[in-house]
């Protein structure tokens, strides 16, 4: 397979949101750039967590597949699967850097290490790409310049409405954990919801469904999402949640993120683990 030369992509509307910085190839198929963290890094728990850098992560890992791909193909990203090995700053920068470690046939895969302020390193990503023959035109216009990132936590910058405890029951149906809006702020450069969105939504679900306390606090430990269908951007997508195991040292959260229709868009797998 060989390589495509490609420019980074231009900023979106989420990487603007969460205060991702420029796109910085490093080498043919190597890739970093970093995101400041604020209160925006914030999730539902009062903690800096992983959610916060889902935009950054897939922005990184996604530019390192496009590099590798072949020409006239196209990387759609199909799972992506992070560690975190250290706590997410509330202050400073974070860096991820991501290469290319293999393709055969229609699929590419990329790694990335997250890197904290101080250059240690916090976690560890990969992102699995379908190779499609449709290039899209994403050309060099800014998509997010009319994007001004709002103040408050994760979810505020995201316009989310969050369910902070055990998911509510109506009529018998569990309610969503998390609703987003459709808004254009949250796509990506195929007018559909960013991938980097639907795993931030996905996990700040299950922070907010398995928050901890404050005599027991969590964190996140490891995120996988799939990624099965596009999630349109004419309406509200939906995330519900299901407590898989609930222990004294880790709980397991699995994540339905449905679109608009009410079908499964992307299912993910949220390890929370306890700090002391």
């Amino acid at each position: 397979m060989t390589a495509t030369e490609a420019a980074p992509l231009p900023p979106s509307g989420p990487d603007r949101l969460f205060r991702v910085g420029p796109l910085r190839p490093t080498g043919p198929t190597t890739v970093e750039a970093s995101m400041r963290c604020g209160p925006w890094t914030v999730g539902p728990d009062g903690r800096p967590g992983l959610a916060s850098l889902c935009v950054l992560l897939d922005a990184v890992l996604g530019q390192a597949t496009i590099a590798g791909r072949p020409e006239g193909m196209w990387p759609v990203t199909t799972e992506m699967t992070v560690d975190l090995t250290g706590a997410v700053p509330d202050e400073g920068e974070v860096t991820v850097r991501a290469w290319v470690i293999g393709s055969a046939g229609h699929s590419i895969v990329a790694r990335g290490d997250m890197l904290g302020p101080d250059g240690s390193l916090i976690g560890v990503a990969t992102e699995w790409g379908r190779l499609i023959p449709e290039v899209p035109d994403v050309g060099a216009d800014d998509p997010g310049s009319d994007v001004v990132p709002p103040g408050g936590d994760a979810a505020a910058v995201l316009g989310a409405y969050v369910v902070v405890g055990a998911p509510a029951r109506a009529a018998g149906e569990v309610r969503p954990t998390l609703t987003l809006p459709g808004s254009p702020a949250l796509a990506n450069e195929r007018d559909t919801m960013h991938g980097g969105i639907l795993a931030t939504a996905a996990e700040l679900a299950a922070v907010a469904v398995v928050p901890g306390s404050r005599d027991r606090p969590m964190a996140t430990g490891s995120l996988h999402v799939t990624y099965l269908r596009p999630a349109l951007m004419d309406g509200p997508t939906t995330v519900r949640t299901d407590v898989v195991h609930q222990g004294r040292s880790f709980a397991v959260v699995r994540s339905d993120v449905r679109n608009a229709a009410g079908k499964l868009a992307a299912a993910a797998t949220v390890t929370r683990r306890a700090l002391d």
